[in-house]
């Protein structure tokens, strides 16, 4: 067994090294924590049930029947306002990629608002884990975790009494096998509140990221100097250094979203109304592909036991600003076809580890093979809660998939996912939990699981 893109030897030096210095951090002043958990799961078919894989980190996959994780984390306070975080994790899943891989190894510095990340570091789970979409179309906790920078204000710092802001900034590097080799990410983010009353505050938010640099097999070395960055950066034209079939338009493949949200506070609940859009060219900037995003409810009950967080959604992609083609007046110049998460240079598309890192509903083959879907409708409840001594959690979405324009579906598929997870948490013996998944579709075989798992944390 190897550990993917990493030599065996220096992985055991980095372990033994880890393993001093989580030594000699336990002797000073901290707190040090730890988990190891696995999970075993049986399938009537080739794939597992839809919801047992998707947005799971990326740690199982269609064809995965096992996998197991040990986490290692420690936090050290150097006071009131200052923190060091490190965290290490090793993950064995079989299936489509059966391997062992470095699910997390991440220093995390915290100042007050402000928060640094080195390394390889997972997302937090936004909305209870309830989002079809992971509580971002972009970024769903889909795909394993990539390595990289990212600086952030974790609140929202004040200009007035009514308006606050925040932002953040990250470099990725894509270290897995893909179509351009070393490609990376620049990711950058805009963040505005506008609070009307103490309990009622509308906000927004925008999104930009962008694969760029690498190799690729077929136009070579693409620019990575600092004016390439620049161009990156500020969404501008590749320029005549760049390569590809993307010259004329910004330089890398770029992705954003609008983001609007309502949040109400009340004594009960906290209410939240969100709209994630989704655009990858100037066509989707300006909107012409609405309403094409996530729209979504979610409702966190204060004191609830039997109920505790309950979201429904209603999802489409299927606009992409109409079909490909020239633009009407400009002359040399296309819109349309957006083709949400799939590239042209960057043919491996918006993916890590061959898992899309955007919202799950996008099909690809496996790795050398074509993208499969990437116009959905989905309709999508759940929730969470407490009963018994049990905590619970359900999901069940209806989708229908049309394809893309290229190549559509016919017939469409429409297929309903649905699925259940119960935990019994023990004081003393961990966790023991149960997950099940039941999916029909009129194009592919009906498809049912079952998961039974445990995790002990100390």
């Amino acid at each position: 067994m190897e550990i993917r893109n990493i030599n065996i030897k220096i992985v055991k030096r980095i372990i033994f090294g880890l393993s001093l210095f989580m030594t000699a951090l336990l002797q000073a002043q901290g707190t040090f924590e730890g988990s190891a958990q696995a999970k075993g799961i049986i399938s009537t078919d080739d794939e597992i049930p839809f919801w047992l894989y998707s947005n799971q980190r990326g740690r199982l996959d269609q064809q995965t029947t096992f996998n197991a994780l040990a986490q290692l984390n420690y936090n050290y306070l150097f006071n009131e306002n200052s923190e060091l975080e490190l965290g290490g994790g090793l993950l064995y899943k079989n299936g489509l990629w059966d391997d062992v891989y470095i699910d997390e190894a991440y220093a995390t510095y915290r100042y007050k608002t402000f928060e640094a990340d080195l390394g390889v570091k997972q997302r937090p789970e936004k909305y209870m884990g309830l989002s079809s979409v992971g509580g971002d179309v972009l970024w769903s906790n889909n795909a394993m975790a990539i390595p990289g920078l990212r600086l952030q204000l974790t609140e929202p710092i004040k200009i007035f009494n009514w308006m606050y802001t925040k932002a953040q900034i990250a470099h990725y590097e894509l270290n897995d096998d893909r179509f351009v080799e070393g490609a990376k990410i620049h990711f950058k983010s805009f963040y505005l509140d506008l609070r009307l009353t103490p309990r009622d505050i509308i906000s927004g938010e925008l999104q930009h990221y962008v694969q760029w640099g690498g190799t690729s097999p077929v136009y070579g070395k693409y620019p990575e100097n600092f004016g390439a960055f620049i161009d990156v950066f500020l969404g501008s034209e590749g320029g005549s250094d760049a390569s590809g079939p993307d010259q004329a338009n910004a330089a890398g493949n770029h992705l954003g979203s609008y983001e609007f949200n309502y949040r109400r506070s009340g004594e009960v609940y906290d209410f939240t109304f969100y709209h994630q859009s989704l655009f990858e060219d100037s066509s989707g900037r300006n909107l012409n592909n609405f309403p094409d995003g996530v729209w979504g409810l979610f409702f966190d009950f204060h004191d609830g036991e039997l109920l505790k967080g309950l979201n429904l959604e209603y999802v489409q992609t299927v606009s992409q600003s109409g079909r490909y083609g020239s633009t009407s007046g400009l002359s040399g110049t296309f819109s349309g076809g957006d083709n949400y998460f799939i590239g042209n240079q960057y043919a491996s598309g918006w993916t890590y580890r061959n898992q899309i890192i955007g919202l799950p509903f996008t099909f690809k083959e496996e790795d050398g093979h074509p993208f499969t879907n990437s116009r959905s409708y989905v309709f999508h409840a759940a929730a969470t809660g407490h009963f018994w001594q049990l905590d619970y959690k359900a999901k069940l979405s209806y989708v229908e998939n049309l394809g893309t324009y290229g190549q559509p579906l016919n017939p469409h598929e429409k297929a309903i996912y649905s699925y259940g997870q119960l935990i019994y948490p023990t004081e003393n013996y961990g966790n023991f939990s149960l997950e099940a998944g039941l999916d029909h579709s009129n194009t592919r075989n009906t498809t049912a699981g079952l998961s039974v798992g445990y995790q002990y944390a100390f």
